[in-house]
């Protein structure tokens, strides 16, 4: 019971803290990890950020910004491509359904990508 016990107390802690188990196996290859990555980058670690950047701005007298998201970006021709053609469509799709501006705005807000 050894074996079993510690592999549920490591999936337990991971999940404390937000890592995805799919992130920690051996087998994992390229697409898992990528979204393993942008998974702890996007609900975890940009909270924490935020936390942190609330907390320096006033002390240091400046307007903090710590990006946890953009590093995780496609930076392949295809991926950017995809990416792209997925912002068009999804704005094409708020046009077409009357999403002004403002809430498209909103929507961006939560999902960090507001211009600053």
């Amino acid at each position: 019971m050894t074996t079993e016990s510690l592999k549920a107390s490591r999936e337990a802690i991971y999940s404390c803290f937000g890592v995805l188990p799919s992130f920690v196996n051996a087998s994992a290859i390229g697409p898992v990890v990528r979204e393993g990555q942008r998974h702890l980058a996007q609900w975890t670690l940009t909270p924490i950020a935020k936390l942190i950047s609330e907390e320096l701005s006033p002390k240091l007298g400046a307007n903090v910004s710590i990006d946890t998201l953009t590093p995780l970006q496609a930076y392949d021709a295809g991926g950017r491509a995809r990416a792209f053609s997925g912002i068009i469509k999804a704005l094409a799709e708020a046009k077409n359904n009357d999403i002004n501006a403002n809430e498209v705005a909103n929507a961006l807000a939560l999902v960090d990508w507001e211009a600053d």
